[in-house]
């Protein structure tokens, strides 16, 4: 089952490369003419290569250009490394920094304000969930743990229902009104909830992901309590996430191992489709997500070479991985030489035409425009 939005067709991608709306060069300028939907380029397929360079021979699509941003996290000043031959970073130029929670803090989650877009709201390791805006004010508290013992770990937001929901790192699940009324807490987990997820068609579905290795499914017209879950997904690891596709039809999983698992929203019970891959643990690293692009069914994540993985290969690189949802095959691989850490987070536009990665302190922005510049 595809994702695409009403009126969008998917495409037969094949080996070819990923489908794009035409990318907004780095410099700010546009491509010429209005755009007239999803362009497929790279036919021929390619592997990336350690120099930067696309190889032909075995699937994959030729390497996108990555910049680069530093982000100021816990320590130092915010800083950006400029493009290649000068002009506006892809992202415009630096706004204002938001004060810093300091060392040893993290922000766990973030989400757009959906009812105003100059707001945001975080979850994170200083026991806190809370609505801000970019002046840095905190505009409303919803919990607070008042400990450094608890803290939470991930946040959703439904417009259509005007509610908050979050999960901490005991177990504990807490649904709010976005008045900052809480509507129930209730500890759903044995563990850490790791991911907290609304379907985006019918919000009142929930998917909580936990180290404890489940996954349950909820209804939140029906929650009196931690046994009232509709479903209960068994995992074989602790589970990083648990995502609905756009179209709310699939949930995808990626456990803290080596396995990314594609659920049917219609058929819980029905074995799910298994996609194995390299994206193991570590306790220093942030823990690495697999997510939907939002306008084809295809899935995105960042490798971890793992030496003990059946096919990893010598000198395996970091790449960024993209999988058929359908059939787990692997459509093409993503990789920069300059930025060749490891992958944990990515998240593409509404558009589907831009991809944001989370690489350590950096984020890199994947340009299709400036990709096609290059030499």
């Amino acid at each position: 089952m595809t994702h695409s939005k009403p009126g969008a067709s998917t495409p037969d991608l094949g080996a070819r490369g990923l489908p794009v709306s035409g990318l907004s060069r780095t410099d700010g300028a546009h491509p010429p003419g209005p755009l007239a939907g999803p362009e497929l380029h790279n036919s021929e397929p390619v592997e990336p290569t350690r120099s930067g360079r696309a190889r032909p021979g075995h699937g994959g699509s030729r390497t996108f250009l990555a910049k680069l941003v530093e982000l100021g996290l816990g320590g130092g000043g915010a800083g950006r490394s400029p493009p290649r031959g000068g002009g506006a970073p892809c992202l415009g130029q630096p706004g204002r920094e938001l004060q810093k929670i300091g060392a040893g803090g993290s922000i766990t989650g973030l989400k757009f304000n959906p009812l105003d877009t100059n707001q945001f709201f975080t979850s994170s390791m200083e026991g806190t969930t809370r609505l801000q805006d970019f002046k840095g004010n905190t505009l409303r508290v919803f919990t607070s743990s008042g400990t450094c013992n608890f803290w939470f770990c991930s946040l959703d937001v439904s417009a259509r229902s005007r509610m908050v929901v979050t999960g901490d790192n005991v177990g504990h699940v807490i649904l709010l009104n976005m008045d900052g009324r809480e509507l129930w807490n209730l500890r759903m987990h044995k563990k850490k909830v790791t991911h907290v997820a609304l379907n985006p068609c019918c919000d009142w579905f929930l998917a909580t992901a936990s180290v404890d290795q489940t996954v349950k499914i909820w209804d939140l017209r029906q929650v009196r309590g931690k046994s009232s879950f509709l479903h209960s997904l068994p995992h074989s690891h602790p589970v990083n996430a648990a995502c609905f596709s756009p179209d709310g039809a699939q949930l995808l999983t990626t456990d803290q191992k080596s396995e990314l698992r594609v659920y049917s929203a219609s058929q819980w019970d029905y074995p799910p489709s298994l996609i194995p891959h390299p994206h193991r643990h570590f306790q220093h690293l942030t823990p690495i997500k697999a997510t939907w692009h939002p306008r084809y069914n295809l899935i995105v994540v960042g490798r971890y070479p793992d030496p003990n993985f059946k096919s990893c290969t010598p000198h395996e690189l970091r790449t960024i991985d993209v999988f058929d949802g359908s059939s787990g095959k692997m459509m093409y691989q993503l990789y920069d030489p300059e930025s060749s850490g490891i992958i944990s987070l990515n998240e593409f536009n509404p558009m589907g035409d831009t991809l944001a990665s989370v690489m350590g302190y950096h984020i890199l922005i994947w340009s299709q425009e400036e990709a096609r510049m290059r030499p």
